[in-house]
């Protein structure tokens, strides 16, 4: 594959920052909606189920500093593991916290990669795929990389791309957050910048809400749990005033803040933005080339037509960004003007 990629700019902007996960609560709310059991986080409920005889050979996509895969291999769910990312940094660390656990390693572009047919049984994804551009081709490689009984076992963003909120669900959020105490209020509340985070990391939820869509191309989804977080996670994510809340005042309002979560994802007023789900290969899908062909020149024609707007995907968000661009030029046009004024007078 020759085409230009979107990679991460540095490996700095990863593991920084608290997030709606780092709260007690929240993972409490997130496991009763991937397993039932408020205690029992999915990969617990994964080895539980699927991994009384370990799998021989797994794969996870994306690893970072590695503790995914450590973390399989210390719980005896997989005898042994290959794994890549694209940062060389986030790979030395995790070869240097291996030790002697079965891990391989290497350097390369989630977007041009390759295998061999039916090379493991087992395929980890653990908040990857929504770093991924070229998620189709991603999807169909895995395919035809994962054995016939193998499984491909998932948890990851599955919301708007790039956390461009629609305004149904800024809506929403918004309301919840003007109900909470200024302690807890989130401010200044407003949207993720679209240029700032294609500028921090083009890859961030580059195309997150495919992945759904591009998954269920090649397999077969036997088993999803989503878990909300539609409200919750734009308000306890990135929210300094967390910090320094007495421990019981900051439980009121967390429990708060999932409630609105539970009710407005249920009634489908906001998506779920995570998804834990297991899937197998449909191998028969390979099959047949034109549809492949098919599949495979959307993502071709959605890309090159992205690359001449900049990274950008939807009409609307490039139509804001343009206004935004000769705005800015013509604001910095006035300030010129007013600089070469105020010399004139100063000269004279």
């Amino acid at each position: 594959m020759n085409a230009q990629t979107a990679v991460p700019n540095s490996s700095e902007i990863y593991y920084h920052g608290q997030y709606w996960n780092d709260f007690r609560l929240v993972l409490e709310y997130m496991c009763e909606n991937f397993t039932g059991d408020k205690n029992k986080w999915w990969v617990q409920d994964f080895r539980e189920r699927f991994c009384q005889k370990p799998f021989e050979h797994g794969l996870v996509l994306n690893c970072g500093n590695g503790w995914v895969e450590r973390q399989f291999v210390d719980l005896g769910m997989v005898k042994r593991i290959t794994a890549f990312d694209y940062s060389m940094d986030l790979l030395r660390l995790a070869e240097r916290e291996k030790g002697e656990r079965p891990i391989s390693y290497f350097q390369t572009d989630v977007n041009k990669i390759d295998f061999r047919d039916n090379q493991f049984d087992l395929i980890i994804n653990v908040a990857s795929l929504h770093h991924v551009q070229y998620i189709n081709r991603l999807c169909r490689i895995m395919c035809s990389a994962l054995a016939e009984n193998g499984i491909l076992v998932n948890f990851d963003y599955i919301g708007p791309h790039r956390n461009q909120y629609p305004f149904k669900q800024w809506f929403y959020i918004n309301r919840v957050n003007r109900s909470l105490p200024d302690s807890v209020k989130k401010s200044p509340f407003v949207k993720p910048h679209l240029p700032t985070m294609m500028f921090s990391d083009p890859t961030e939820a580059i195309h997150s809400e495919l992945i759904m869509e591009c998954v269920s191309r090649y397999f077969e989804i036997f088993e999803r749990h989503d878990t909300g977080g539609g409200i919750a996670y734009e308000l306890l994510t990135h929210n300094p005033k967390l910090e320094n809340i007495p421990a019981d005042e900051l439980d009121i309002s967390i429990n708060r803040i999932l409630a609105f979560d539970k009710e407005y994802t249920q009634q489908n007023r906001v998506p779920p933005l995570f998804s834990y789900f297991l899937a197998k290969p449909k191998k028969f899908v390979l099959l047949d080339e034109t549809k492949l062909n098919h599949y495979q020149n959307i993502e071709n024609l959605r890309e090159e037509k992205a690359r001449k707007r900049h990274g950008v995907y939807s009409n609307g968000q490039y139509f804001v960004m343009m206004l935004h661009h000769l705005w800015y030029r013509r604001l910095k046009g006035a300030k010129h003007r007013v600089r070469v004024l105020l010399k004139k007078i100063l000269m004279r």
